[in-house]
């Protein structure tokens, strides 16, 4: 096992770091101190590299694009309804940034700050303090740690700790390509009855539907073919929620399978091009995010995302890489 570092670029005057951590298998994860992100996934089969994530080979195009590749989004993952929120019946009123929402915990959030960082033997932590950014309470101490192991499997740890009560359910924005074919003929199956109902600004309105015909992925099933059952419906790409448990989701092609695993109860799925906007609905791959179902503040039974002052949290996502015969 080993731990590489290097400088991937600046931000101003800050250096932003990329380690890259390997396993005995050849199995490689590249991440930055900008955002936390994840920026590659590369494994060996018969000494030919895959990479499995889409990323960007430069600073600038982290910093630029609006599709939060493989980055740490938060303090809140998701949307927030009308951008406000009660802990204890103490209303908290935070600056819209989606319409008269609140998307990705506000301008300020995780995904544009550049953590400090520290390596190990097959693991990489990052750490940053916001101190009420974007109208949230609390100063929040936050550490992310990355862990490779030679069972081929990447660890997220998400840990926080505050001096006021706030929010926490980040995330990794991660976009799964996991072969040279296209995303389209790749198969999808997600552990999942329900999935969130949601408005025309994408925001919950609190009840769950049954995950039939598009939404069912409950086998495995081409994504290209659930896009195609999305047509009758209007709708021309995946931007939804499934509620999860544990084994959450597999992603595969003819080579090759990932497992997706989390401790929270959502993951949302979106399906996008993040280099070539003009490519309209050719999607070119996949992002499966895993967090508490969105906006958990406002509904009673969409999980506990408060964190209480004094107290630590830690939510931990897990993907497994499999080879296939």
């Amino acid at each position: 096992m080993s731990v590489e570092r290097k400088v991937f670029g600046k931000i101003g005057t800050q250096p932003v770091y990329l380690y890259k951590i390997t396993n005995k298998n050849q199995m490689s994860i590249s991440l930055l101190s900008y955002a936390a992100t994840w920026q590659d996934f590369e494994v060996v089969e018969d000494g030919q590299k895959h990479s499995l994530i889409e990323h960007f080979d430069n600073i600038d195009d982290y910093i630029n694009t609006p599709y939060q590749n493989g980055k740490t989004i938060g303090r809140v993952a998701g949307r927030i309804k009308d951008a406000r929120f009660s802990i204890d019946n103490v209303e908290y009123k935070m600056k819209p940034n989606d319409g008269n929402n609140l998307l990705h915990g506000g301008n300020n959030g995780l995904q544009y700050q550049n953590f400090d960082s520290e390596s190990f033997d097959n693991s990489v932590i990052f750490s940053h303090t916001v101190n009420g950014e974007d109208g949230f309470p609390g100063i929040l101490k936050v550490k992310i740690k990355y862990t490779l192991n030679d069972d081929n499997e990447v660890t997220i740890t998400y840990t926080a700790e505050t001096d006021h009560d706030t929010l926490f359910n980040p995330t990794c924005h991660v976009y799964f390509d996991v072969d040279d074919e296209n995303i389209k003929q790749q198969q999808l199956q997600i552990n999942a009855k329900k999935f969130l109902d949601v408005d025309d600004e994408k925001i919950p309105t609190g009840k769950l539907l049954s995950t039939i015909n598009a939404y069912d992925f409950k086998n495995f099933k081409k994504i290209g073919q659930g896009l195609k059952q999305l047509k009758p419906l209007n709708k021309v790409e995946y931007d939804d929620t499934f509620v999860v448990a544990n084994k959450a989701a597999t992603i595969k092609s003819e080579h090759r399978a990932i497992d997706l695993y989390t401790d929270r109860n959502g993951m949302v799925i979106f399906t996008a091009n993040t280099k070539d906007k003009a490519s309209g609905n050719n999607y070119s791959s996949l992002a499966m995010e895993l967090q508490y179902l969105p906006d958990a503040i406002n509904h009673n039974d969409f999980g506990n995302i408060v964190l209480k002052a004094g107290q630590k949290v830690s939510y931990t996502n897990k993907y497994k890489y499999r080879k296939l015969d």
